[in-house]
């Protein structure tokens, strides 16, 4: 055999390794992909069994949605709990590096009374009160309206999909996915500047996205990069909405009841008229106080 069948051999024994070599690499990597993939079913799996066990909040239906944002790949996994009140639950969630609250209403444990009296005044709604989870299912596109509305004008959470009970929804948090503080909770805050802030916002809302909160406080206002960002926008309503004085009022209140704790002058009467253009008529006041 001369020399140059030599170097030939040796060089269809080197592709061979090659193409050994890599036909290994390319099963090793199959396998870990569908060990990963495993883990990721074992953990939601794990995950959703966990939801049966909470107590009247989640019933088949809800978990299939649930399931469904995970099948539908909107989201790569659910985190944790981040709050849980009487009608509604919310979990932060991750997908692709970025973080998510899933807000799920309790169908058991809901006001439906109190929903339908939002509702029913809301000329964007034409709805017959027909059964409980219909109401749910206007509730929360009524939050999520409220949301998109909103992100046009103010800070707060990009409103990402609604489903029958569940509403997504970008998580205001930090890098790391540690939820925002609450207004209430948060420390180092300028009071004065964060108060103008508000008040500018508040009369953003009122004239330019016609929309009122209606359940505005410290404890629906977090604090970002030194900003507020408002959340909880399910009992927002339009300015053509029979209850938007009142609920403007409240609103109102609240803030200014906040900030004087914290020593900072505000009259609710010369912020209505800042926000609407008009004097608090005390027939309005009177309503907003029975309500």
């Amino acid at each position: 055999m001369n020399k140059q069948q030599n170097i030939g051999n040796k060089n269809i024994n080197n592709k061979g390794n090659n193409n050994n070599d890599e036909v290994s690499k390319l099963k090793q990597e199959k396998r870990l992909d569908r060990e990963y993939q495993k883990k990721i079913v074992e953990r939601k799996k794990r995950f959703l069994e966990d939801l049966k066990t909470e107590d009247g909040v989640f019933d088949n239906r809800t978990l299939l949605t649930l399931h469904g944002l995970l099948n539908g790949k909107h989201i790569d996994e659910f985190l944790g709990i981040i709050n849980s009140g009487k009608e509604s639950i919310v979990f932060s969630a991750i997908k692709e590096n970025k973080y998510f609250a899933v807000k799920v209403y309790r169908v058991s444990t809901c006001d439906f009374k109190t929903m339908w009296k939002y509702i029913q005044g809301d000329p964007r709604f034409h709805l017959r009160k027909s059964s409980t989870r219909q109401i749910i299912h206007a509730w929360v596109e009524k939050e999520y309206r409220n949301l998109k509305r909103a992100n046009n004008y103010v800070n707060s959470p990009k409103a990402i999909l609604r489903r029958e009970n569940i509403l997504l929804m970008e998580l205001i948090s930090d890098d790391e996915g540690a939820p925002s503080p609450r207004l209430k909770d948060a420390v180092d805050v300028d009071y004065s500047k964060f108060y103008e802030l508000i008040r500018e916002d508040l009369k953003t809302l009122y004239n330019d996205a016609q929309l009122v909160h209606g359940d505005l406080s410290e404890y629906n206002i977090l604090v970002k990069d030194g900003e507020p960002v408002y959340i909880d926008f399910s009992q927002g309503v339009v300015v053509q909405h029979p209850l938007s004085k009142s609920l403007l009022i409240r609103d109102i209140k609240n803030i200014c009841n906040f900030f004087k704790r914290k020593g900072i002058a505000c009259n609710y009467k010369e912020l209505y008229k800042y926000i609407t253009g008009e004097e608090l008529q005390p027939i309005d006041e009177e309503l907003a106080n029975n309500y």
